[in-house]
């Protein structure tokens, strides 16, 4: 199955600079998206990183394990880049002072066997896109979306709360 890619960004309302940062890999159908976190230092830096390295590090070991691996272990490695891009914008951001506190969302998924393998961290979305309608297939790693997910709140009342912008 060949599967098209495709992609937005936006720096959004609140700030100048677009902190988003993208990465595709047709051959082995994996796409990387980042998105710096806003009010932090360097948070272009930080998913730009994310991308760079998961992407590198993802996609030679697909091409490495081919056709043989099966889901568990795509997961696993899927665990292991996204780890190892945490501990180096961890290592960035301890080392340099200008970088302190960078950080980034992140979502990544594999096309493997007929079946999209996703992750994803933070509030970075992934939806799909089936018959002409976008459904939202990730749920967002967020203080608001524990309180809609406790009944605290609605996601009306979410739209507008004081906590979306933390």
């Amino acid at each position: 199955m060949i599967y098209q890619f495709a992609h937005s960004t936006d720096p959004g309302l609140a700030r100048d600079n677009n902190e988003d940062s993208l990465a595709i890999d047709m051959p082995t159908q994996l796409a990387v998206l980042a998105d710096g976190m806003g009010g932090y230092n360097a948070g272009e830096v930080a998913s730009g990183m994310a991308t760079a390295f998961i992407k590198s590090e993802m996609s030679r070991w697909l091409v490495q394990a081919g056709k043989n691996a099966n889901a568990r272990e795509v997961r696993r490695a899927l665990e292991i880049c996204v780890d190892n891009a945490n501990r180096s914008i961890f290592n960035a951001a301890a080392s340099n002072p200008q970088y302190t506190g960078m950080g980034t969302t992140l979502v990544v998924g594999v096309f493997h066997e007929g079946r999209l393998m996703l992750g994803h961290i933070g509030d970075s979305r992934c939806y799909r896109l089936r018959a002409e309608e976008f459904s939202q297939i990730t749920k967002d790693h967020s203080l608001l979306q524990e309180q809609i997910d406790a009944g605290l709140i609605t996601p009306e009342q979410a739209a507008t709360s004081l906590n979306k912008t933390l």
